[in-house]
């Protein structure tokens, strides 16, 4: 186990149908689920600090959101008319017919959408990577920041708050995570390895790529990169047939969306 104590100090292609994958994508690491699990044995969830971040782990990756869309580039860079706030958080759940909870939150800006926003979707998990569980502890653990702070903002010991910027969060996230024996993550490592975890659990091109705010023709793209690096995700042959399920899944999408993926021979 780490140590978790945080100093906080606020001084301190030719053809259009056809997809081309980029040469350096399969260099990327991506956000596993092995290494969400390593993540969470590293932090305090005590500590507000460390709250805040598991939110934004189990959001970003569950969610698969850019972290420029949950979180501010630095300090005193926050704008409500591009950042989340805390009047956002949901302050109830819903629950489907076969017992699931879920709740929603909008966020003002998108990449892809810019000022309309986007609403991002919390579905509950039987697993110790639940989104909405992390979402529920971190405002427990932060109940005193106002509506107007960033969303992940968190207490500090003096009694203040502070919002949670996203270079302090990937650098405490790769802390842990080096120290664990994983790689060192970039940001979209979340979104990557979100995006593919579902598609392997069999959830529908479609619904991934609407809650990605993907257009048709860039998920495919992104799939067949995707595909490139499945070798470094999938690392045990139990997996093999969810691989192949969902091969013929993206086949499927592709062909509704009249798109030509290239071999990945």
């Amino acid at each position: 186990m780490l140590n978790n104590t945080w100093n906080y100090d606020v001084t301190c292609f030719s053809n259009s149908n056809y997809l081309c994958p980029s040469p350096n994508f399969a260099k990327r690491p991506l956000v596993t689920i092995e290494a969400m699990v390593a993540l969470k044995a590293g932090l305090d969830l005590s500590n507000a600090f460390d709250a805040a971040v598991w939110a934004v782990v189990c959001i970003a990756f569950w969610s698969y959101c850019r972290l420029g869309e949950l979180l501010i580039p630095s300090l005193n860079l926050f704008d409500n008319a591009k950042h989340v706030s805390c009047a956002s958080i949901p302050t109830s759940d819903h629950t489907l017919p076969n017992g699931t909870a879920y709740t929603t939150f909008h966020i003002p800006w998108t990449k892809t959408t810019a000022r309309e926003g986007a609403d991002i979707s919390i579905t509950s998990r039987q697993h110790v990577c639940c989104p909405l569980a992390a979402l529920r502890h971190h405002t427990s653990a932060n109940i005193l920041i106002p509506d107007t702070a960033p969303m992940f903002s968190f207490e500090t010991a003096d009694g203040a708050w502070a919002p949670m910027t996203k270079p302090w969060f990937m650098s405490w996230c790769n802390d842990v995570w080096v120290a664990a024996g994983f790689p060192d993550m970039p940001g979209h490592a979340f979104r990557i390895g979100g995006a593919t975890e579902l598609l392997l659990q069999g959830i529908n091109p479609n619904i991934v790529a609407t809650q990605g705010c993907w257009k048709s023709r860039a998920f495919l793209e992104y799939w067949w990169r995707i595909e490139v690096i499945l070798p470094l995700f999938i690392s045990n042959s139990s997996n093999s047939s969810r691989t192949l399920n969902l091969d013929a899944s993206m086949s499927s999408f592709a062909q509704q969306h009249n798109l030509t993926l290239p071999s990945s021979a």
